[in-house]
């Protein structure tokens, strides 16, 4: 499969993006994709059937995803789809990821012929969806602020979230972040660090707890030394900072996933000692 995705407008490279996007601005990608001449064999697809390239854009901050597809269609013996989606700058803050996909009639292998096929198969996409900052942001974990009333989350002051379709492999600014609510007066101090200190920690157990829950949700998906392997590899992933969380709590990435599933109330107990203790050392 040879793949491409990119940035048309604003014109920039992708690194870039936040120095010349200003609010407002829509945001213009183009994806292409060829598929490999294996293709038709390995998901024993006939040549013909609809397949499409789909084009997912997802503003987590703002709540709220485009979608656009095209259909392959073959040029000079290959098969090939282009395509272009615009994202609405009226909806965008901090940052987007976009991702591509390839979708079709998937063989399930079941013997049932009425299940034999699911016409709408993931069959490809990327290893990691591009992320496309639009806004420069220096804190050491993505944070933003958003009013919680006109994006229909709870009335909390704070909120930790990941992406639907996030991966263990996953960049950390892609997957997850922390929100934090306009509508309180404390959001302000929240931003600005002045908000005291018992606050911090309680925003920082509830970062341990969503880190390591989620990546406890890919426990039966991937093997606890293949999730320890994906953290050693890139150390910008949602992985590796789970590993790092885990290390800091005096547990192993395996051990901590398997307390955020099966005993949260520990794990919180134990993320807030070893905060205490930091706290108390960083003080001296």
């Amino acid at each position: 499969m040879l793949a491409e995705l990119g940035v048309v407008s604003p014109t920039s490279d992708v690194e870039q993006l936040s120095d010349v996007w200003n609010p407002g601005d829509d945001v213009i990608i183009q994806g292409s994709a060829t598929l490999a001449a294996s293709f038709w064999d390995e998901t024993r697809i006939s040549p013909g059937e609809d397949v499409w390239l789909v084009a997912v854009v997802g503003c987590m901050p703002a709540r709220t995803r485009w979608r656009s597809q095209a259909q392959f269609r073959e040029q000079d013996g290959a098969w090939r789809a282009d395509i272009e989606l615009k994202a609405d700058g009226s909806e965008l803050a901090v940052e987007l990821t976009a991702d591509l996909w390839v979708v079709g009639p998937g063989r399930t292998g079941s013997p049932n012929p009425l299940n034999a096929i699911h016409q709408s198969a993931k069959l490809w996409q990327l290893a990691s969806p591009m992320s496309l900052r639009l806004e420069r942001d220096e804190a050491d974990f993505p944070t933003s602020a958003a009013s919680f009333g006109a994006t229909g989350r709870r009335a909390v002051p704070w909120g930790i979230e990941t992406a639907s379709d996030a991966e263990p492999q996953w960049s950390i600014s892609s997957a997850i972040r922390l929100f934090v609510n306009t509508d309180l007066e404390i959001c302000q101090e929240i931003v600005d660090g002045t908000a005291p200190e018992n606050v911090y920690v309680a925003i920082e157990c509830d970062i341990h707890l969503a880190v390591l829950h989620f990546l406890a949700g890919w426990r039966n998906t991937v093997p606890a030394d293949r999730m320890q392997d994906i953290a050693d590899e890139d150390y910008g992933s949602l992985a590796a900072l789970g590993s790092s969380i885990a290390s800091s709590l005096g547990l192993t990435l395996e051990e901590g996933c398997r307390l955020a599933a099966e005993d949260p109330i520990n794990l919180v107990g134990r993320s807030r000692e070893a905060l205490a203790l930091y706290r108390k050392s960083s003080s001296k």
